[in-house]
């Protein structure tokens, strides 16, 4: 498995499809990022983890950004190699952005090797609500495409996080029969243990949470900006922000310009997926604040999946796939990047506690249909179809 993230921590999704493989039997091995504090390998879970000497850098411009994918890519290359030469390797399991990633499968694949591509987001996408739509954007965003072909060619199988991405990759000339769907849906065992270790939700207390990547696309700021507004209406309204990323630094001045920094605890890091369920379980509301964007309008957020599960009220952006997924009746939808409407909605949750719970209840019998114990025979069966 190759992921260009940290693993386990920052990567929930590679850490779930991991352990679901060494559960069935197979020796994983993930490839993966090293930051100054991590070991270079170790074994985690019954995974061996092998880290490379490359670092996410926050904040980045065009060229660097690229250079620290492509290096990566390159660099991945060579422990797979030397793993295949200590055992033949079934399958080279590539988590995509970015799509090119899957060169350092090439050399696996034409001595035998399976290869699962498995696209969280599309790369285009991603580019787009990154560095804008001019010339030169469209121009990457054309050879993206085309990478984003190549990689779905070379691959024996292609898995994909919903249905509307999956219609958007046969859009582009894919198999339809090639792409499997396995949603990011939190296992039965991390929901579990985070529903034991969960604590307790203060009387008197409103908790607003989000948890993972902090970017000006996912709209964390309006959270901030929304409990500014709501401090006088809502009596102890507070937010959890847990997670990272290149828009942490903007959200926490924006706390303090508003005068709410004391009422938003921020992790300054991701945490543990069970870890973050245990926190996020114990909230009053939890948030789903996606602005209006290419990506968002595909984006199914696994944060929304997560609290449905947990029985936590969500707030949700009215967005195309977020509103296909669930109705009205299961979350409180908003105006994507309307504060105002953000806020009425969080308040709404606040001041209609029983009608939120109800709605809760009716979101997590909704989400029925899209459990981990679906997604994972569906993730097994994309690896044995690969390996064959």
């Amino acid at each position: 498995m190759i992921v260009h993230a940290h693993y386990p921590v920052g990567e929930s999704r590679g850490e779930q499809h991991a352990r679901a493989a060494v559960d069935a039997g197979y020796a994983v091995h993930v490839i993966c990022l090293r930051s100054s504090d991590e070991m270079a390998s170790q074994i985690i879970d019954g995974v061996r983890v092998v880290r490379l000497p490359v670092e996410h850098v926050r904040e980045t411009g065009t060229l660097r950004f690229f250079a620290e994918y492509l290096r990566f890519a390159f660099r991945a290359t060579l422990p797979v190699l030397r793993i295949h030469r200590q055992a033949p390797i079934d399958v080279v399991y590539v988590h995509s952005p970015p799509d090119f990633l899957a060169v350092s499968a090439l050399i696996p694949k034409l001595l035998g090797s399976g290869v699962v591509l498995d696209i969280h987001d599309l790369s285009p996408h991603m580019f787009e609500v990154r560095y804008g739509d001019g010339p030169l954007a469209r121009l990457a965003q054309w050879g993206l495409r085309l990478i984003e072909g190549g990689a779905c060619a070379l691959a024996d199988r292609v898995i994909t996080v919903h249905e509307p991405y999956r219609d958007e990759l046969v859009a582009h000339g894919v198999p339809a029969e090639k792409i499997a769907v396995v949603m990011n849906t939190p296992t039965t065992a991390a929901l579990e243990r985070a529903r034991a270790a969960a604590d307790g939700r203060r009387p008197g207390s409103f908790v607003v949470a989000y948890h993972g990547t902090v970017t000006h696309w996912y709209g964390v700021d309006l959270i901030v900006e929304a409990i500014g507004r709501l401090d006088e209406r809502i009596p102890g309204v507070s937010g959890l922000i847990i997670g990272e990323g290149d828009a942490l630094d903007a959200a926490e001045e924006l706390a303090r310009e508003l005068g709410v920094e004391t009422r938003i605890h921020f992790s300054h890091a991701y945490v543990a997926r069970v870890e973050a369920l245990r926190r996020v379980g114990a909230a009053s509301c939890g948030v789903i604040p996606n602005r209006r964007s290419r990506l968002n309008r595909f984006a199914l957020s696994s944060k929304l999946l997560d609290y449905v599960a947990l029985g936590v009220p969500v707030v949700v952006a009215r967005l195309e796939t977020l509103a296909a997924h669930f109705g009205p009746d299961e979350v409180t939808f908003f105006e994507p990047d309307d504060v105002d409407s953000l806020a009425e909605a969080i308040a709404w949750v606040a001041e209609h506690p029983q009608e939120a719970g109800r709605k809760a209840v009716r979101a997590r019998r909704r989400a029925e249909a899209y459990s981990w114990r679906i997604s994972r025979e569906r993730l097994l069966e994309t690896l044995s179809d690969a390996a064959s």
